[in-house]
């Protein structure tokens, strides 16, 4: 068939299919599901408050960077970074107690399909301690990372050396030292070393890379400290970027030029599970450096192309139910990947309360592995190019982070907003937001805050304690930290106390919900209950097999419970919630009346009666489970 043939057999083809306005798919959708003139309710709003709607059209992704529609690895890199393919860096991250230990661990990495490595050192690293890191891998077929908080250029040295001795090539060598200082003023624990000392270290580190290993980073710019923080995309994004933009002015004042500053630098972001978010994110800030790192003039407009590293945020994740966290970190893996990124971690699923063993990790790097050998995603060019929904996004969140980042550079830069505290104040406020919305229950963490294991226990398996901030010289900080956490801890600080209870006493705190009728509606209150208690690592005693008032309240006495629930449909307490409730307080005053649902007049009614609490869906969950709890820890309540 010759081409002009083809291209009638399209025309016929495309013909069938007339295009169609928004306009009239806004009234079909209407028309299926809601009524004339709702399209607005199907309107969400993301937590940057940018507006996302059902469905987008071509002309409304239309118009990006510049004007135009740049091609992949073409500038601004919109559409990532390389021509032929997505392909990515396996990266996994080895501690360094022992070199000889980690050496082995790396070689384990290495051999499971790995093909990158971070080299975490706990203590100042020695020239004979790199040589043994790399003694059993190739640094010219695996990419050697280090995550350091000092002597950025002492480490590029005695890599670079140790290279050498084992022949290789150290000019067509990859890979990266991450440190960023900046980011160390706001993380537990800043460095005794002065910024403008750890800046120049970068300085020198990038002079001898640019004559010795050209293609290695010698300083990073980390966005973790910023997401695990509770900060939203656009902040991240904003914060990131304006940082990166403090270095180059910093580095240009100590004789570095944009080509060298920018070639030698790697981007780490942290990746969430806000999943076409996180891809447009990622899309986004390519484009944003790219313009950004353009005004300081580099010479060549490949320098102005982001070099981006990508792990998967710790914030999101649960000690209970951590099986979960599986799930999430493959979600935050594929936006990492479909986003563009150049390499990926992938954090093991039982890191927040415990040092990663053999299966946790080898599980973190087959979810790599997974995406990349059966689902392709490194096959194909920029698989999030083409959706409208992800280019629309991209713009949407481009747009809102330069608005953020123009006003930091308003202010005077990224480093005056953090010792005036602006970034702090608008992470702090973010953070605030998302534990409001996860304490009721708004946000779902499975697991924790919904759908809770209740026959789980997790006290026993805990090996990690929580770090304490610390103090420079004995004094606090010129510029204020961010409190790095998970937005998991206020529930499990919950479940972990009533697990401490039960070992301590013999006995979890304990709640009955006292079923008035067989309804469909009481069997959806009392599921509803059984969560809202079980999130605090209660003991919920379920009373379906003894429904009625007096046969209720006969089974709960003989549990001893803290609290009983009276579950019934809005029928049941309009006829016999108020009698069940008397009833149980004539038997036991101390013992709290919970009821869930019911209209306004009902509560006012059944308050006066003596319910203690009502419970729906925006109560505080967390703050009722607490409530609940202290009389018990402090041996007020004896049952």
């Amino acid at each position: 068939m010759s081409k002009a043939e083809k291209k009638h057999a399209q025309s016929l083809l495309f013909d069938d299919f007339p295009n169609i306005s928004k306009k009239s798919w806004k009234k079909e959708a209407e028309k299926k599901i809601a009524k004339p003139g709702s399209y607005e309710d199907f309107i969400w709003n993301t937590e940057d408050g940018i507006a996302v709607e059902p469905f987008y059209t071509k002309e409304e992704a239309a118009d990006f960077f510049l004007g135009g529609n740049p091609l992949p690895g073409e500038f601004p890199f919109v559409r990532g970074s390389r021509k032929k393919d997505n392909s990515w860096l396996l990266a996994e991250e080895v501690k360094v107690a022992a070199p000889q230990d980690a050496a082995h661990g790396a070689r384990a990495a290495a051999e499971g399909g790995a093909d990158s490595l971070t080299f975490i050192p706990e203590t100042k690293l020695k020239r004979n301690d790199v040589e043994t890191l790399i003694k059993h891998i190739d640094p010219s077929r695996i990419r050697v990372n280090f995550a350091l908080r000092e002597d950025p250029e002492k480490v590029c040295r005695f890599f670079i050396s140790s290279c050498s001795k084992k022949g290789i090539d150290t000019r067509e060598l990859g890979g990266a030292v991450f440190f960023d200082p900046l980011s160390q003023l706001l993380s537990r624990g800043p460095s005794a070393v002065p910024l403008e000392k750890n800046v120049e270290k970068v300085a020198e580190a990038i002079r001898y890379l640019s004559d010795t290993a050209p293609g290695y980073a010698g300083f990073s710019v980390e966005s973790s400290t910023f997401k695990n923080s509770g900060a939203t995309i656009t902040q991240e994004l904003a914060f990131t970027i304006a940082a990166a933009t403090e270095y180059l002015v910093m580095l240009r004042e100590r004789g570095v030029d944009a080509d060298s500053a920018c070639r030698h630098l790697v981007f780490s972001f942290s990746t969430g599970s806000s999943y076409f978010a996180e891809i447009a994110k990622l899309r986004a800030a390519r484009a944003l450096w790219a313009n950004v790192a353009q005004q300081f003039s580099p010479a060549r407009t490949e320098s102005t192309r982001m070099r981006v590293h990508c792990r998967t945020t710790t914030f999101n994740k649960t000690v209970y139910d951590p099986h979960a966290n599986i799930l999430r970190t493959a979600l935050e893996a594929m936006a990492s990947v479909i986003g563009g990124t150049d390499s990926l971690t992938v954090e093991p699923f039982d890191v927040c309360y415990r040092e990663p063993d053999e299966l946790s990790r080898r599980v973190a790097r087959n979810i790599q592995l997974l995406i990349k050998n059966e689902s392709h995603l490194g096959a194909v060019i920029d698989p999030g190019g083409g959706s409208y929904h992800i280019e629309k996004l991209t713009q949407s969140i481009s747009q809102k982070s330069l608005e953020l980042f123009q006003e930091i550079e308003r202010k005077g830069g990224y480093l005056e907003c953090l010792k005036s505290g602006f970034i702090q104040n608008a992470v702090e406020g973010s953070r605030k937001k998302t534990l409001y919305g996860i304490s009721r229950r708004k946000k779902t963490l499975i697991g924790t805050n919904e759908f809770p294991n209740l026959l789980e226990k997790m006290s026993g398996h805990i090996q990690k304690t929580p770090s304490t901030e610390k103090e420079v010289n004995g004094s606090a900080p010129e510029i204020a930290p961010l409190v790095e956490s998970r937005a998991a801890e206020g529930f499990e600080r919950t479940r972990l106390l009533s697990e401490e209870h039960a070992e301590r006493t013999g006995e979890a705190p304990r709640v009955f919900l006292l079923h008035l009728s067989d309804s469909p509606q009481t069997a959806a209150r009392s599921v509803f209950s059984m969560n809202f208690f079980g999130c605090g690592g209660f003991e919920v005693v379920d009373g379906a097999e003894n429904p009625g008032v007096d046969q209720g309240i006969a089974a709960a006495l003989r549990e001893s419970p803290l609290a009983v629930v009276i579950c019934g449909s809005d029928k049941d307490y309009e006829q016999f919630a108020e009698e069940a409730i008397k009833k149980l307080k004539s038997k036991k005053t101390e013992i709290k009346a919970v009821v869930p649902g019911g209209g306004q007049s009902v509560r006012e009614k059944l308050a006066q009666a003596g319910a203690d609490d009502f419970i729906h869906g925006g109560s505080d969950v967390l703050e009722m489970i607490e409530r609940y709890q202290q009389p018990l820890l402090s041996g007020e309540v004896r049952t």
